[in-house]
């Protein structure tokens, strides 16, 4: 369900950058489906690859926390070799629909798992992560940088996917003792201050990407209601 949750929020960040360009340039909505269509698919097969990625890293950790317990590594259905055949053919796919797609790989799968080991702010890098979209969803639809938008957009989505990813850890109470670091573990009960600010950033990048954009009330009512809707 969770992973459900995650791949929504990384296709909503590309999908930000990508329907604000096409705002911006007038897209005929031919080329916005096709587009949506396009980027959907690299969105789901990088978080894909990301999963795939995070289930092989953390196979030492997954038994000791209750919510991981019944992972196909761990329980022993698929094998280390099966993944990273999965593994293999992800990428491959990725590389075969856009090169670049392989620098997002790095940042939204590779080296997530690894944060939860050396940081209590794994949530922060998952939001700089799912945010690499932005600039090239925007530049590549509209051929120019225009970084008042970028930025504000990038933030919001840097938020939104912080905000999810730190309700996730308040979940996993076993974190702390299988050795897992998460801003849930470090701040406990301080958690909630943190991430209103980060709510509120949100919402305020985003208005403000809106104005600048120029864009109408549709925009808003999908952009910074619908999100926190379900």
């Amino acid at each position: 369900m969770w992973h459900t949750c995650l791949l929504i929020i990384t296709a909503s960040c590309l999908a930000w950058g990508l329907l604000s360009a096409a705002y911006f340039v007038a897209l005929s909505m031919n080329e916005v489906a096709k587009n949506i269509l396009f980027y959907a698919l690299l969105s789901t097969s990088i978080h894909c690859a990301g999963c795939v990625i995070d289930v092989i890293f953390d196979r030492d950790f997954d038994w000791k926390v209750e919510r991981s317990k019944g992972r196909p590594i761990v329980l022993g259905t698929i094998t280390m070799t099966e993944a990273s055949i999965l593994l293999a053919v992800l990428v491959a796919v990725i590389c075969y629909i856009f090169t670049l797609g392989v620098v997002g790989l790095p940042a939204c799968g590779g080296t997530y798992p690894l944060m939860k080991r050396w940081t209590y702010w794994p949530s922060l890098f998952l939001g700089f992560a799912a945010s690499w979209g932005v600039p090239f969803t925007w530049v590549a639809t509209t051929g120019q940088f225009k970084w008042g938008m970028i930025l504000n957009v990038a933030i919001a989505s840097c938020c939104t996917s912080y905000i999810y990813d730190a309700i996730y850890a308040c979940q996993d109470k076993d974190d702390e003792k299988a050795g897992v670091k998460s801003t849930a573990v470090r701040l406990g009960e301080g958690i909630r201050p943190p991430s209103s600010v980060f709510g509120v950033t949100f919402f305020a990048c985003l208005l403000r990407a809106g104005y600048l954009n120029g864009q109408r009330l549709p925009f808003y009512l999908m952009g910074d209601v619908a999100p926190f809707l379900w």
